[in-house]
C-alpha cells in the first residue's frame, strides 16, 4: 500500500495530524536538498573525462523528486482524512451536538400563584346555587330533600385563601418528512379540562405529593403548499380555534382530528379551522350492575371557523374569525320510567348528565320515576334520586377580532372583542323542565336565562413579555348569560368559573429577568340573573418558561 492511500492509525487525533504534517514537511525538504557538490549534477560513468579506474564519488545522495502535483494532492488528502476522523470523534467541533438530537424540541413552564377568593355580602346562601358538578359526579341525590347525604352546594360566601402552582414540561418531535409528535404532562388538582392548577396543602395535605395529568398527546402532520399551509393533527392538542376566554378557557385541550390551513398572502392571510372532537364517550359496561347494558349516549363536538389576517404594514394588523360550534347530545335526555327511588341503580340516560361542569347553565332532572316509584313517594315517603343534565341545545355562533397597533419600538396596543349567541337556545323548551332561573313565580318556571356573551378588552405594553423589564396592562368586560356557552369549558377564574356572570377585570404584568414574569390581577364578577351573587378575586403570580 502506497503512502498516500495508507489508513490513518487510531489515537489522538491531534498527534495524529501532526505526524502527517511533519512527514509530509520531511519529504519536501528532502526533495529540495541539494547534492554534496552543490547543484552540478553527479559526474556520468560514462564520460570520457573520467577514468574507467576512478574511486566512486564519496557519501553521494541521490533525491526523489516528487512532482508539485502530486504533493498538492498529498496535502490534500491528509487534510481531508484528519477532518473526517475530526467530525467523526466529535474533536474539531466539540460543542457540535448528533442530528437526532436537534429534532427534540423541550419546554415548560412553573407558574407560583396567591389567590384570594372574596364573596359579597348578601350572597343568597340558602340553597339556590347548588353544585351539580359534585352531585353528577358522586352518588345521586334527593330531588324531594328526603334525604340530604348526597346534596351539595357552591361556597358563596366564606372566603378563601389558595396558595397554588402549575407545572407543564412537553416535548416535540420533529420526525421528518412533515411529521410531528408531541406529549405534555401538566399538574392539576383533578382531570379538569379547565385548569391545571394545583392548590398547595390540597388533596390530601400534610405535604402529599402531587399528580402529573397527560395533558397533551398527538400526532400532527404538516404540508406546505403554493398558496400556504396545510395541518391535520389527531389526538390530544391545543385548542386550534382563534378565541378568547369568553367561549374556551386558555388551559383547554381538545381530543379528536382537526384540519388546519392558512395562506401567505403579503397583506391579506386566509385561515380555516374545522374538526370533530368527542366530548364523552359511554362507559363500555354501562351499567355495570345490570346484565342488559343501555344503548351509547355519546357526545361530540363539531366546530368550523374561518377568518382573515389584514396587516397593511409592519406596525398595524387585524384579525377576524367566525366560528359555528355544534356540540351534538350534550343536553340531558328524560329518561323511561325507572325505580328513582332505589339510590344504587342506573336509569337509561343517567350518561347524558354533564362529566365535567362548573356552573351556570340550566339544569333539568333527567330520570323519569315508574309508576312504583310514585306510590312508594306518598305511602312510604321515599326518595326520588336524581342526576341532572343540561336543558339547553348548544349551537354557538362566534365572532372574535383582535386589532394590534405598534405605537414604539417594544410598545404596542391591542384592542380584542368577542361576541357569542347560542342559537340552540329555546325558552319555550327549557322553562318546562328547567330547575334554575325560574324567576320569583313558585308555581311555574317564569324563566330568566339568557343565550348571549360579549368580551371586550384594551391591553398596553410590549407585545411579549420575553425579557426583563417587558411590561403590559389590560382591562376586560364581559357578559355572558346562563346558557350561551356550555359552562365547562370557559374562563375558570372570572367569577370563580362558568357562566350567568358580568363585570370588570384588570391585570398588569412585568418581566423581572428574561422569561420571568411577575403578575397581578383583580377580577369583580356578579350575576346575570338569579339571586345575589358576587365575587371578588386577587391573583399574585410569578411564572417562569423554558
Amino acid at each position: 500500500m502506497s503512502f498516500a492511500t495508507r489508513p490513518l492509525r487510531r489515537g489522538r487525533p491531534w498527534r495524529t495530524a501532526l505526524c502527517l504534517l511533519g512527514l509530509a514537511t520531511g519529504l519536501r525538504a528532502f526533495a529540495a536538498e541539494p547534492t554534496p557538490e552543490g547543484d552540478a549534477p553527479a559526474p556520468s560513468s560514462s564520460n570520457p573525462a573520467t577514468p574507467a579506474d576512478a574511486a566512486p564519488a564519496q557519501s553521494t545522495k541521490r533525491a526523489v523528486y516528487i512532482p508539485e502535483h502530486v504533493k498538492a494532492e498529498l496535502r490534500e488528502q491528509i487534510k481531508q482524512e484528519v477532518l473526517a476522523q475530526a467530525k467523526a470523534e466529535n474533536w474539531a467541533a466539540p460543542n457540535a451536538v448528533p442530528e437526532w438530537i436537534k429534532r427534540f424540541k423541550l419546554g415548560g413552564d412553573l407558574r407560583l400563584r396567591y389567590e384570594r377568593d372574596m364573596f359579597r355580602m348578601g350572597n343568597e346562601n340558602t340553597g339556590y346555587y347548588a353544585d351539580f358538578n359534585a352531585i353528577n359526579t358522586g352518588a345521586p341525590a334527593d330531588l324531594l330533600d328526603k334525604d340530604v347525604t348526597n346534596t351539595r352546594f357552591l361556597n358563596v360566601d366564606q372566603r378563601r385563601v389558595r396558595p397554588r402552582l402549575r407545572a407543564r414540561l412537553g416535548l416535540d418531535v420533529d420526525l421528518g418528512q412533515g411529521f410531528t409528535v408531541g406529549v405534555r404532562l401538566a399538574s392539576g388538582d383533578g382531570s379538569s379540562p379547565i385548569s391545571t392548577n394545583q392548590t398547595l396543602g390540597g388533596s390530601a395535605g400534610n405535604f402529599s405529593k402531587y399528580q402529573f395529568w397527560l395533558d397533551r398527546a398527538f400526532l400532527r402532520w404538516t404540508q406546505s403548499l403554493e398558496v400556504g399551509e396545510l395541518a391535520l393533527t389527531a389526538g390530544r392538542f391545543e385548542n386550534p380555534f382563534f378565541a378568547t376566554e369568553l367561549v374556551w378557557s386558555d388551559n383547554v385541550n381538545l381530543d379528536g382530528l382537526a384540519l388546519q390551513g392558512r395562506g401567505t398572502g403579503e397583506v391579506v392571510r386566509p385561515f380555516f379551522v374545522a374538526g370533530a372532537f368527542p366530548v364523552f364517550t359511554t362507559s363500555f359496561d354501562y351499567p355495570a350492575e345490570s346484565s342488559a347494558k343501555f344503548r351509547s349516549l355519546d357526545k361530540w363536538l363539531f366546530a368550523a371557523q374561518v377568518g382573515g389576517e389584514w396587516r397593511p404594514g409592519e406596525g398595524m394588523g387585524l384579525r377576524l374569525g367566525a366560528a359555528f360550534n355544534f356540540f351534538n347530545h350534550v343536553e340531558g335526555k328524560l329518561s323511561s320510567p325507572c325505580d328513582t327511588n332505589l339510590k344504587g341503580f342506573a336509569c337509561d340516560t343517567d350518561a347524558s348528565r354533564p362529566s365535567f361542569a362548573q356552573k351556570g347553565n340550566t339544569y333539568m332532572p333527567l330520570r323519569t320515576p315508574n309508576d312504583n316509584a310514585r306510590v312508594l313517594e306518598v305511602t312510604s315517603n321515599a326518595s326520588q334520586y336524581q342526576y341532572f343534565g343540561l336543558a339547553s341545545r348548544f349551537r354557538e355562533l362566534v365572532g372574535t377580532a383582535r386589532f394590534d397597533l405598534a405605537l414604539a419600538p417594544g410598545l404596542g396596543l391591542v384592542a380584542e372583542g368577542e361576541v357569542v349567541r347560542n342559537a340552540g337556545f329555546s325558552r319555550k323548551q327549557i322553562a318546562p323542565v328547567a330547575l334554575n332561573y325560574c324567576g320569583d313565580d313558585k308555581t311555574s318556571c317564569w324563566y330568566i336565562g339568557g343565550n348571549m356573551g360579549y368580551l371586550a378588552r384594551v391591553k398596553l405594553g410590549t407585545p411579549a413579555l420575553v425579557k426583563r423589564w417587558d411590561w403590559n396592562v389590560s382591562i376586560t368586560y364581559r357578559y355572558i348569560e346562563s346558557d350561551a356557552v356550555v359552562d365547562a369549558f370557559n374562563d375558570s377564574d372570572f367569577g370563580l368559573g362558568g357562566t350567568n356572570l358580568k363585570g370588570f377585570a384588570t391585570a398588569a404584568s412585568v418581566g423581572v429577568a428574561d422569561n420571568v414574569v411577575a403578575a397581578l390581577r383583580w377580577m369583580s364578577a356578579d350575576a346575570v340573573a338569579g339571586p345575589t351573587y358576587g365575587n371578588d378575586l386577587v391573583q399574585i403570580d410569578l411564572a417562569a418558561r423554558f
